[in-house]
């Protein structure tokens, strides 16, 4: 079973966190809610989250993966937490797979010069792309470069995920189906609604 720990702060965007977390649990990974804002971190929509661990009691050899979320102010604190760094610096060197989107590909990696050369994709703020100058910017939704996998914001949390099940091959085929009809599910409901409402 892989272990994946996803970072979270205050500030820190719910749904690039929490999505990872849901659908890598459906699909059978082990995954923590690792926080570095104490046990209740506030998210960036004033979600009140559960950690499952502290990041400083956190051994980060143990986990194959780490998903770095965005959400501002939560990426620039993850940026500036050692216990954090530290753990995403010794992954990559140990070429464990890295995570992240949004904000933190600029706020985190880039800024820290963590992704130079590496295409990679964040949230499309001048602000954001200009930090990704050290980078390959390619503006995708979702970018795969070798154990970099980087995404453009919560509208691709989902597929996000999905690329992070398919590189660490840790998937149950029939999770992921579940997952998919899921959303699928919501979407259909959705437009429902909306000619119901019309």
């Amino acid at each position: 079973m892989k272990k994946i720990a996803v970072l979270f702060s205050n500030g820190t965007e719910e749904l690039e966190a929490l999505t990872p977390v849901d659908v890598l649990r459906r699909a059978g990974a082990d995954c923590d809610i690792v926080s570095i804002c104490g046990n209740y971190p506030v998210g960036s929509h004033n979600i009140t989250v559960k950690a499952d661990r502290l990041v400083e009691d956190v051994v980060f050899d143990v986990y194959d993966c780490i998903v770095i979320p965005g959400g501002m102010p939560g990426a620039t604190k993850i940026s500036e937490n050692n216990y954090a760094m530290n753990g995403v610096k010794k992954a990559i060197k140990q070429n464990k797979v890295i995570a992240s989107i949004c904000a933190s590909p600029a706020v985190v990696l880039a800024s820290n010069r963590l992704i130079d050369g590496k295409k990679a994709t964040c949230y499309p703020a001048e602000s954001f792309i200009q930090m990704m100058n050290v980078a390959d910017y390619t503006g995708a939704d979702v970018q795969v470069d070798g154990n970099l996998i980087t995404a453009n914001g919560p509208k691709s949390a989902f597929k996000f995920s999905l690329e992070i099940i398919n590189y660490l091959d840790s998937q149950d085929q029939d999770c992921i189906f579940d997952c998919i009809l899921t959303i699928l599910d919501y979407i259909i409901w959705d437009i429902d609604n909306d000619e119901i409402e019309n």
